[in-house]
């Protein structure tokens, strides 16, 4: 891929992880002009879904450019990638806790154990979750779904010829969506928002085989992302219910599933317009968030306890200042730990096994 193609998903990816920390920090009414314009950043939703759809680009085009296709390789890399940030994103809940309690609080074995084996969801959102995430920290829902996303992915590459390997797909992510209408849980779930992560997996293949990027080459794929919504459709209206149980009906269940692909589904078409358009103003509207694309990840993880609950400045009597510090207190972090130490961690574990491996 050529390097201004690149700079596009990071600029998305750092833009997503930055609007993520604004849905979660501001308020939902913000006046100006006496414009609601608070209502901009009511999707953090949506910018996790774009993650998705980042994710399965990339891993299906570092697999299609790696020469080493061990499944040894490839969970080592994601192992480290995923774990050894959120290992210090653990700490800082902790710590974090023990400030506002005043003392040692209780680190929740459970749900720790629930969190490193990847059993995570917002329990309070949706139904029959296994694990809550770790201290509250909402945003690590996502984690689990990724973490199910890699191991599926190569499964089905190592077990399935790629001539079938799409047909396989549709077929999985299909029948599991039906079988979320008769009971929805875990599994069912994230092989269900498979068929999302799997949008990035087709455009880059379609990238890797150097074919365009037109509607004519995601037209099949659009019918089973349809077929997913029609069914989720039906979901909402047989659960409708629900929408009066919980407190946050527009992201839980059964109305967040579907939000999730009619956006998925819509972000899928908008790149294939945009790309025709040759991105006609990306670089002015999302280039320099580029910038944040290297360290995005623990903006993304870290942000709940750095600022959207953070209150160790309360003392400065001014809120947009005290935010204003919160923000850049998380970024000097999130490059410390992303950049800085894992890094090195990084490199000295790929340099030890590289020798004795």
């Amino acid at each position: 891929m050529n390097n201004k193609k690149l700079q596009k998903l990071e600029a998305i990816r750092g833009f997503s992880a930055l609007y993520v920390v604004f849905f979660h920090m501001l308020p939902q009414k913000i006046f100006f002009l006496g414009i609601n314009v608070g209502f901009l950043f009511r999707f953090g939703s949506e910018a996790v879904i774009m993650f998705f759809i980042l994710s399965g680009f990339v891993i299906k085009y570092s697999w299609g450019k790696s020469e080493n296709k061990r499944f040894k390789h490839y969970f080592f890399k994601r192992f480290i990638r995923i774990y050894i940030p959120l290992f210090f994103i653990f700490i800082l809940a902790y710590c974090a806790k023990s400030y506002t309690e005043g003392g040692l609080a209780n680190p929740d074995w459970a749900t720790l154990l629930g969190n490193i084996f990847m059993l995570q969801d917002v329990i309070s959102l949706k139904p029959n979750v296994i694990s809550a995430t770790y201290m509250a920290n909402s945003v690590l829902w996502s984690l689990s779904y990724e973490w199910w996303f890699y191991m599926l992915f190569i499964l089905l590459v190592k077990k399935i010829s790629s001539s079938k390997l799409n047909t396989w797909v549709n077929i999985l992510t299909i029948s599991t969506t039906v079988s979320y209408l008769i009971y929805p849980f875990f599994l069912n779930r994230i092989i269900m928002y498979f068929a999302i992560w799997w949008i990035g997996v087709r455009l880059a293949d379609i990238y890797l085989k150097g074919e365009t990027f037109t509607f004519k080459s995601i037209k099949k794929y659009s019918y089973v992302l349809l077929s997913i919504i029609a069914l989720l459709g039906i979901n909402l209206f047989m659960n409708f219910e629900y929408t009066k149980v919980y407190d946050y009906p527009l992201v839980a269940y059964p109305f967040v599933e579907l939000r999730h692909f009619v956006f998925a589904f819509l972000a899928m078409f908008g790149g294939i317009i945009w790309n025709k358009l040759n991105w006609f103003g990306f670089d002015k509207i999302f280039g320099i968030f580029r910038y944040l694309a290297p360290f995005s990840y623990v903006i993304y993880i870290s942000h709940y306890y750095l600022v959207t609950k953070a209150s160790y400045l309360k003392f400065i009597d001014n809120k947009i200042i005290e935010y204003t510090l919160y923000v850049f207190i998380m970024l000097l972090f999130s490059y410390l730990i992303e950049v800085v130490i894992y890094g090195k961690i990084k490199k000295q574990i790929i340099s030890y096994f590289s020798i004795n491996y």
